[in-house]
């Protein structure tokens, strides 16, 4: 994928991508698409579309409104963050 295509995307999503941040997100774009692209190739013709509904008896507990940590403080122990948020190696 092309810079001048992730920056549309951005765009399009109403979402801002620093200049000296276009490279790195073209990089993991490119590397998301990679992955998936092995499964895009996988030929399902004639296969029929499934549907999984799980049935469980699982007692849930009611939903109960609490304040949340503040961002600062939930990421303030974590390994590598990135545009706010928890970052993950996706590397196996």
């Amino acid at each position: 994928m092309e810079k001048e295509k992730v920056i549309d995307i951005y765009s399009q999503g109403m979402l801002y991508v620093r200049d000296d941040e276009v490279d790195r997100v073209v990089k993991k774009f490119n590397e998301t698409l990679n992955f998936i692209e092995p499964i895009l190739e996988v030929d399902t013709t004639g296969v029929e579309m499934a549907e999984l509904a799980v049935e469980h008896d699982a007692k849930l507990r009611k939903d109960e409104v609490k304040e949340s940590l503040d961002r600062d403080q939930a990421l303030k122990n974590a390994k590598d963050t990135e545009f706010g948020y928890f970052r993950l190696n996706w590397e196996l």
